[in-house]
C-alpha cells in the first residue's frame, strides 16, 4: 500500500520533473546556467529540466532502496540525463523498479556487500609513500569507493601501487570480478592556499572558500583551519574563529563562528553575476549534475561519479567524501557545492585544475549540519 501511494505520487510529480518546463528557466540563476552550458553543454532550457530531473531522482532512489532492502545494489542517473538505473540482485524486483519509473539492473553484488568490504579497508593502515624519493614518486593508493554502475569497489593507485592495490582488494575479501584497479596520474591534495585575496583567510596565511552560511556563522573545510584559529576578510577584518574541525579521518569539515554583526545570507558568491540562493540541502545521487563556487576558478560544472569515497591526502585518510569531475584550484576549498538550489557539500580536494580538467571531492553538507548542530541559511 505504501508503495501504491508512492507511485500515484510520481504519476503527478514526475510529468513535470521530466518535461521541459520552457517557463522555469529563470528559476536558475544566469550565472548557474552559463556554467552548466559552458561544463555540460546544456541549454537554459535543459539546464532547468537536468536539475529537475535529478532533484526528483532522489525521492525515486530512495523509495527503491527501501522496499529492495538487502536486495538494493545502487543507483545512478545514466549519462543521458534523464534515465535513473536501480540494481538489485534479486531478478523478481525488476517490475517493482519499472513501476517506479527506473531502469532495473540486475548485478551480482549488494550495495552492503560492496560498502563492508570498504568499511574494512577504511580500518585497515594502509602504507603510503613518506618521501619523494624516485622509487616511491610513483607509488600510492589515491582513493576508493564503490562504483554503482560497474557493481564494483574500485581503488585508484598510482602506477606503481597496481599491485599493492590488488592485495588490498583481496585482503578484505573481494575476488577479481567484485574489485577494479584503475591506474591515476597524481595523488589528490587539498585545494588550501597561501595566498591572499578574496574569500577568507585563516590565521593571517592560508586562504580557503566559504562553504554555507548557518544562523550562527558558516561552514567550510576542515583542513582549513583548527579549532581556535582564526578567519578573516582578505582586509583583515575578523569574521570569527573555527569551532570545531574534522581532518583527516571521518570528515573533512569545520564550523565557523562568525562575531557579532556579521552578515550572515543563503546565497552563493555568483563571482561577477549576481548571487546564487540557497533553498535547501537535498542531497543529489550518483548521476546527478552539480556545480562549485571557489574563490580561485569561480563556478564549474560536472557530475557525481561517487558517494562515499575514501580519498588518501598526504595529511591522512578522508572518508565519506563525494567523487565528482567538477575542476578546482588551490583556494577554493572549502567552497559550496550545489545542484540548483539546493547545498550539497564543500570542497575537500582533488587532482588536475581548470586549464586541463580534474576530479574533486566534496564533504556532504547535511553532516556538517548534523555534527555541529547548524540550520543552514536559506534565500
Amino acid at each position: 500500500m505504501e508503495l501504491f501511494r508512492f507511485l500515484a505520487f510520481l504519476a503527478a510529480v514526475l510529468p513535470v520533473a521530466y518535461g521541459a518546463p520552457t517557463q522555469a528557466t529563470s528559476s536558475l540563476h544566469p550565472k548557474l546556467l552559463a556554467a552548466m552550458k559552458r561544463d555540460l553543454g546544456l541549454d537554459a532550457e535543459q539546464a532547468t529540466a537536468r536539475v529537475a530531473r535529478d532533484i526528483a531522482a532522489t525521492e525515486v532512489i530512495e523509495q527503491l532502496r527501501s522496499s529492495a532492502g538487502n536486495s538494493f545494489a545502487g543507483a545512478w542517473i545514466a549519462e543521458d540525463g534523464t534515465t535513473i538505473n536501480v540494481a538489485v540482485t534479486d531478478q523478481a524486483l525488476a517490475a517493482e523498479v519499472t513501476a517506479a519509473g527506473a531502469t532495473p539492473v540486475v548485478v551480482a553484488n549488494s550495495l552492503s556487500k560492496l560498502e563492508e568490504a570498504k568499511q574494512a579497508l577504511d580500518n585497515i593502515d594502509i602504507e603510503q609513500p613518506k618521501t619523494l624519493a624516485t622509487d616511491s614518486a610513483n607509488s600510492g593508493i589515491a582513493a576508493y569507493y564503490v562504483d554503482v554502475a560497474t557493481n564494483k569497489l574500485v581503488l585508484e593507485a598510482l602506477a606503481g601501487s597496481t599491485a599493492h592495490a590488488e592485495a588490498l582488494a583481496a585482503q578484505v575479501g573481494l575476488v577479481a570480478s567484485e574489485f577494479e584497479v584503475r591506474t591515476v596520474e597524481t595523488m589528490p591534495t587539498t585545494f588550501a592556499t597561501v595566498l591572499g585575496g578574496d574569500a577568507y583567510i585563516i590565521d593571517r596565511a592560508a586562504r580557503c572558500s566559504v562553504g554555507f552560511s548557518v544562523t550562527t556563522g558558516f561552514v567550510s573545510a576542515g583542513h582549513c583551519g583548527t579549532p581556535g584559529s582564526s578567519a578573516t576578510t582578505s582586509s583583515g577584518a575578523s569574521l570569527g574563529t573555527f569551532s570545531g574541525s574534522v581532518f583527516p579521518g571521518s570528515a573533512d569539515m569545520s564550523y565557523i563562528r562568525t562575531v557579532s554583526g556579521t552578515s550572515l545570507t543563503g546565497y552563493i558568491d555568483g563571482y561577477g553575476q549576481g548571487n546564487l540562493p540557497v533553498s535547501g540541502s537535498t542531497a543529489s545521487s550518483t548521476g546527478s549534475s552539480i556545480c562549485r563556487s571557489g574563490s580561485t576558478s569561480g563556478v564549474h560544472c560536472g557530475t557525481v561519479r561517487a558517494l562515499g569515497a575514501t580519498v588518501n591526502y598526504a595529511e591522512g585518510r578522508v572518508t565519506g567524501l563525494t567523487q565528482t569531475n567538477v575542476c578546482a584550484e588551490p583556494g577554493d576549498s572549502g567552497g559550496s557545492f550545489y545542484t540548483g538550489a539546493q547545498a550539497q557539500g564543500v570542497t575537500s580536494g582533488g587532482s588536475g585544475d581548470c586549464s586541463s580538467g580534474g576530479i574533486t571531492y566534496f564533504q556532504p553538507v547535511n553532516e556538517i549540519l548534523s555534527t555541529y548542530g547548524l540550520t543552514l541559511v536559506r534565500a
